[in-house]
């Protein structure tokens, strides 16, 4: 079965070039790549709505972010015993290996998160 045709008005028929240096072209299909768009259709979103798409989902895992969502829940009741006076034996072992855990995973993000050439 066929798609249905659009009417004129919401058509895509018209061819619009626009000339790059290789560097703009490379940094184009890099952000294109990041947002998960093609270049043109990138352009067309930016140039008529004044705004970028929403990004994809970086790269790494679902589970790095449930790790991290982990050790925001543990640090959250860290935080209320010792807002209590309760500290409980081992919490600085605790929270060193939590601190680790955090500065790996927000080097993990900063990494993905810059596309290259940017």
């Amino acid at each position: 079965m066929a798609r249905p045709p659009l009417n004129e008005d919401n058509r895509r028929s018209i061819n619009f070039t626009v000339r790059l240096t290789p560097v703009e072209l490379r940094k184009l299909e890099s952000v294109a790549e990041l947002f998960g768009k093609a270049p043109g259709t990138l352009m067309r979103e930016r140039f008529f709505k004044g705004r970028f798409p929403n990004p994809k989902m970086p790269k790494i895992d679902s589970s790095t972010y449930f790790e991290l969502k982990k050790i925001g829940v543990n640090l959250n009741q860290l935080a209320k015993k010792a807002n209590a006076n309760i500290m409980p034996t081992g919490i600085l072992s605790l929270i060193a290996v939590l601190q680790r855990q955090q500065e790996t995973i927000i080097k993990l993000l900063l990494d993905d998160s810059e596309p290259e050439n940017w």
